[in-house]
């Protein structure tokens, strides 16, 4: 067997695993520029330094933020010499937002608000208009990451080179190429070179693309897969058009009510169980494990 064939993600393929509702559940980013390299674990293998980066992982920790590293895709900076990027973000179904910061020193990062942007308020930055696209490509944490996320990204960089980043690990490798969208927060997963392109200028027209997308980090992971599961079976695309009204959780199941955009409700029943055989859910996991996924049960539009 070729060793391409025992990664991760051509395992998950070949099992024909769901992406619907695998996105981490994040409210607060912290996006700090860290051209490279990066260690297994990232923020305790760059160059940054240790004693800073456990702190501000510490801080983050306890704040409920996702703190995560960038560089661009050719290791090249757009800020001046001896100047890096700091990225503070808040994502949400039609209220997410992204400011930046440009820090002399890494240090400087813990002197941003991080307290306002755990509340959802402004940390009172520079205000990001554009969309920023951030593609895993951390490869020491994961081969699938690197061989799968790198394309990725160097295709979007030549088109969106502004917007586009290399993050440090964001979960799912076995969903690699990974994409994660700001300001709302949208993962794509198994996303190909010659589709990423064409899944940002739509993201950019206010659509969603439901072939890649594993879920809203806003959310809860059944009610990720009930938006998904509602957007593949409708074709509805409007990024906002299907705003959450609540959900509800019974055992195994749960009940998401969406507003629907032609006028009234839909309710989207998933059930949640494990989805055997089991199995290594990454390159270098050491003990094999059962995920779960999430079924459809109905869908009912109340008009």
């Amino acid at each position: 067997m070729s060793e391409a064939a025992t990664r991760c993600q051509a395992r998950s393929l070949s099992l024909n695993e769901s992406l619907h509702g695998t996105a981490s559940t994040v409210h607060g980013w912290v996006l700090l520029e860290e051209p490279g390299p990066w260690g297994a674990d990232a923020l305790r293998d760059c160059r940054i330094g240790e004693s800073l980066t456990t702190r501000l992982n510490e801080m983050c920790r306890k704040l409920r933020l996702r703190v995560l590293l960038i560089r661009r895709a050719e290791r090249r900076s757009p800020a001046p010499p001896g100047v890096r990027n700091c990225f503070l973000a808040r994502t949400g179904p039609g209220e997410g937002w992204v400011q930046q910061a440009w820090l002399d020193d890494p240090e400087q990062v813990l002197d941003l608000d991080l307290s306002a942007l755990a509340r959802g308020e402004s940390p009172g930055l520079r205000p990001v208009a554009e969309p920023l696209y951030l593609v895993c490509t951390q490869g020491r944490h994961d081969p699938c990451c690197a061989e799968l996320g790198r394309p990725v990204v160097r295709a979007l960089a030549a088109k969106l080179p502004d917007r586009t980043w290399e993050v440090s690990h964001i979960g799912g490798d076995r969903f690699a190429g990974n994409l994660v969208v700001l300001p709302h927060g949208l993962y794509y997963g198994r996303v190909p070179p010659d589709e990423v392109v064409a899944l940002a200028q739509a993201y950019e027209r206010g659509e969603v693309d439901p072939r890649y997308l594993r879920g809203r980090t806003a959310y809860g992971f059944a009610v990720q897969a009930a938006e998904c599961l509602l957007r593949s079976r409708t074709d509805i695309r409007g990024v906002d058009e299907l705003p959450l009204v609540s959900s509800h959780r019974d055992g195994d199941d749960t009940e998401a009510v969406f507003t629907a955009p032609e006028g009234g409700r839909y309710r989207v029943r998933v059930s949640t169980r494990s989805a055997p055989p089991e199995r290594v859910l990454t390159c270098h996991a050491e003990r094999p494990a059962v995920p779960v996924e999430h079924h459809l049960v109905e869908i009912h539009h109340d008009v």
